[in-house]
Order: C-alpha cells, then sequence, then structure tokens
C-alpha cells in the first residue's frame, strides 16, 4: 500500500522552485532536503559531450541564442545559467551528466530523461551507455523518454538498467506496452493519470511517477491514486506536506 510515508518524492529538474532548473545548485539543494529522486534531462552539444538541460534552444535558462545542439561545450560552458532565475545564482554553469553522476553517487535515485524531440540526437543511447557503464550505483538509476524508440534500443542494449515509459497520455494495455522494453515504471502526465490507470499498472508491477505535480491539492489527488512517486517543482514543501521535512543547508 502507498502512503504518505512510502511514496518518493522526485525533484523535478532539481526543485525548479527554488533554483535555476537542471544546475548543480538546485540539485545539491535536493541532495541536501534527502529526496527519494532527483529528476533532469540529458542533451548532446555539438562536440559530443552530454548535458544537462531541458529545452532545445538555450534562451530561457541562459544568456545563450540557438541550439544546444549546435554549441559546442566549450561555448555553452562560458553561457550564465543561473542570472535568468535570480541574481543569487549568477554564474551557474550547464553540468555535465558525468559531473551531476559524480555528485549524486548514489545518495538517491537519479531519473535521466534522454531528450531526443524534436532534435534527434542519432546514437544518443550509446553515448549515455558509456557514460553510465562505470557509475556504482545502476540500481538508483531510471532511463526515460518520451521517444520510445530509445527505450526499444536501451532495452535492447542494456536490459539491466530500469526504463520508465514516458507519455501525456492514457494508453491501450499499458502493461503489454510497457513489457515490450522490459519498463518497470510508467511516468505519466499528472493530467493523463487516473486512478483505474494506476490500479492497472500496480497489477503488473508497474510504478507509476506523475509529473509535475505542484500543489497540495494535487498531491492530495495523486496520494488517493496510490502513486508511487510525485514528480514535483517544489521538493521542500511537498516533504513538509508528507511530514518528512528536513532542514536544507544553505
Amino acid at each position: 500500500m502507498v502512503d504518505a510515508k512510502t511514496v518518493k518524492v522526485f525533484a523535478h529538474r532539481g526543485g525548479r522552485e527554488w533554483a535555476p532548473e537542471n544546475t548543480m545548485a538546485a540539485f545539491r539543494q535536493a541532495l541536501d532536503l534527502r529526496v527519494d529522486g532527483i529528476e533532469l534531462d540529458v542533451q548532446r552539444c555539438s562536440t559530443g559531450e552530454l548535458v544537462v538541460f531541458h529545452d532545445e534552444d538555450l534562451s530561457r535558462t541562459t544568456n545563450g541564442v540557438g541550439l544546444v545542439a549546435d554549441v559546442s561545450f566549450d561555448e555553452l560552458r562560458r553561457l550564465d545559467a543561473g542570472s535568468w532565475f535570480d541574481k543569487e545564482f549568477k554564474g551557474e554553469k550547464v553540468p555535465t551528466l558525468e559531473e551531476v553522476l559524480n555528485l549524486v553517487g548514489g545518495k538517491c535515485i537519479l531519473n535521466i530523461e534522454v531528450k531526443n524531440a524534436p532534435v534527434s540526437y542519432e546514437g544518443i543511447e550509446d553515448d549515455l551507455l558509456a557514460l553510465i557503464e562505470s557509475y556504482p550505483h545502476p540500481e538508483t538509476l531510471i532511463l526515460s523518454s518520451f521517444d520510445h524508440y530509445v527505450l526499444r534500443n536501451l532495452a535492447q542494449k542494456a536490459p539491466q538498467y530500469q526504463l520508465a515509459v514516458l507519455a501525456d497520455a492514457v494508453l491501450i494495455d499499458l502493461p503489454a506496452y510497457a513489457a515490450t522494453f522490459g519498463a518497470r515504471y510508467f511516468h505519466p502526465c499528472f493530467d493523463s493519470c487516473r486512478p483505474d490507470v494506476v490500479e492497472q499498472c500496480h497489477q503488473a508491477g508497474i510504478c507509476v511517477n506523475p509529473w509535475t505535480v505542484n500543489g497540495r491539492k494535487a498531491w492530495s489527488r495523486a496520494l488517493k491514486m496510490q502513486v508511487d512517486g510525485i514528480v514535483t517543482d517544489d521538493p521542500e514543501d511537498l516533504m513538509v506536506f508528507l511530514g518528512r521535512a528536513v532542514a536544507v543547508t544553505v
């Protein structure tokens, strides 16, 4: 039975309420709070490095312009990824996935969303697998994507990793579909999440972690649906709501 004591708290992009998303500052605060998991997004820059960034375009969360895919890592590293959020975070950099792996070090679950649309990164699955091959805590990784071809490729190349089906839809016979990838998780948009879908998943041994669930009314609805985890922009308040608050070290 899933309840407030057992539901997992995932910091969406590290926690978008308290720090610029997908930055080391956000991830450090999430770890200080002792969240159960961190959700982040991975893309590839023009020189081949896997970087943690959500949008395909740089302009919303940095002072750069253009596509992540068209910018070298050196160029990307010179950008300010923090001032847009607050002057306190001026000079915050776009991190590599390798840096985040080194920071997290198995302290919590790391949900890595592989971005492959609208920009397509051919072979990004191979780059990801090469990077995480030496991560000493593979059991704490969940690999997800809206590109289900990516999930299929990951399942074929490295079936040892936990996969999550990302979708903003109510899928027909979800357990059978998830089984084609060996996926153990379903990560639906919260607006597409229903109690009957959650129950169907649980009967098939699939955990459900909806996104992005913000505010106490939404958290109450999620708990009533018996979800396994909640992906939220505000992990600190969610921890308070669940009665599991931990002081954040600033």
